[in-house]
């Protein structure tokens, strides 16, 4: 009996399809490592008798620089799917190599073209000196290949600070608290806050297992914290109001005295400036004398006496009326400060306990 139509399309469409498996992209001093990389991939889809598109097989029906963009792909499964879509490809693998100081860095992706997804992946640092590239590869390969994906686990990370940021081996992973999940072994964690000492620290996460680690950050020498009270500021149901502040009375007595000694000081200063000026206008060259009397001289350097005097006064009791301010913010405990003036000029005498 011949198979319906439906019956048929339906049994072609559930087809997997060929596996397409692309050369490992790696830097021009390590592709060496990279062709071995694809050979343990090419021979472990061959154990697993797996419908094969071959790298060589790729090469050959792609353009040279279309295969290169494919190899830059990686786990961007979009980015394969534009390419392979029109081999009828099911799935592809895809994989990069690097290292840093310590580590090779290998990094596979098995992708599904159909559904636009990453199946499974592999991102695994193979220390160096420890000579067993070969077999962390033929580790991960196989279970890959069969979509089982890599354990990870869940690291959460608090701070006695809500809003402090937190990178993870040098990457931006959110404000605390934050959870994130990360492939097993040991990750570089940093917080930072502004007028807070950034903090550190090497933690070793274990695969299908959650690491909770709390940090304290402390605040930098000098600094104020942002969530302490600001003087003149008080708290009201949940809402910052400004405060009234009083001045005491001693207050208003030093800014009283700066205003009063400043008045008179200015009309000593005028009226000094006054006499001077018609001294000099009375001065005869021919002569080599003055109209005025020697009295309105006298009178003219006393009246400057007074101004000088009278302005010291005015600057030693807005001193006072500042340092009276303060005290009257912040509350702390009784400080005298009484402006004081001498022959010589005139000063601020501050006593009490700070």
């Amino acid at each position: 009996m011949p198979l319906a139509w439906p019956a048929l399309l339906a049994t072609l469409a559930a087809a997997p399809g060929p596996l397409a498996i692309v050369d490992v992209d790696a830097p021009d001093l390590m592709m060496g490592l990279g062709a071995q990389v694809t050979r343990s991939i090419v021979h472990a889809a061959e154990a697993q008798k797996l419908e094969l598109l071959k790298p060589e097989e790729l090469r050959a029906k792609l353009d040279p620089k279309k295969y290169e963009g494919l190899r830059k792909c990686a786990g961007n499964v979009a980015c394969s799917a534009d390419v392979l879509s029109q081999l009828g490809v099911a799935r592809a693998v895809l994989g990069k190599l690097d290292r840093d100081e310590k580590n090779y860095l290998l990094k596979l992706w098995l992708v599904d073209l159909k559904s636009l997804t990453v199946v499974a992946d592999v991102d695994r640092p193979i220390l160096i000196a420890a000579r067993r590239f070969q077999k962390d590869v033929d580790q991960v390969v196989p279970p890959l290949l069969r979509g089982e994906r890599e354990a990870r686990g869940t690291l959460t990370i608090k701070s006695n600070l809500s809003d402090a940021q937190v990178t993870v081996d040098g990457e931006f992973v959110g404000v605390t608290p934050v959870t994130i999940t990360v492939k097993p072994g040991k990750h570089e964690v940093k917080l930072d806050r502004k007028k807070y000492l950034p903090i550190a620290r090497l933690l070793d996460v274990e695969p299908n297992k959650e690491t909770v680690e709390a940090f304290k950050l402390l605040l930098k020498p000098g600094e104020i914290p942002d969530d302490e009270v600001v003087p003149g500021l008080v708290k009201k149901d949940g809402a910052s109001q400004q405060a009234r502040v009083r001045p005491s009375w001693y207050t208003w007595v030093a800014g009283g005295t700066a205003v009063v000694a400043g008045g008179v000081g200015l009309y000593f200063g005028l009226t000094a400036r006054s006499q001077e000026k018609a001294l000099l206008n009375g001065y005869d060259e021919a002569s080599m004398t003055f109209q005025g009397t020697r009295q309105q001289a006298l009178d003219a350097q006393s009246n400057a006496l007074a101004a000088n005097i009278a302005f010291g006064v005015a600057g030693a009791a807005a001193a006072a009326t500042v340092v009276f301010i303060i005290l009257d913010v912040k509350n702390p405990v009784p400080v005298d400060v009484a402006p004081a003036v001498t022959p010589g000029g005139a000063g601020v005498v501050v006593g009490g306990r700070f």
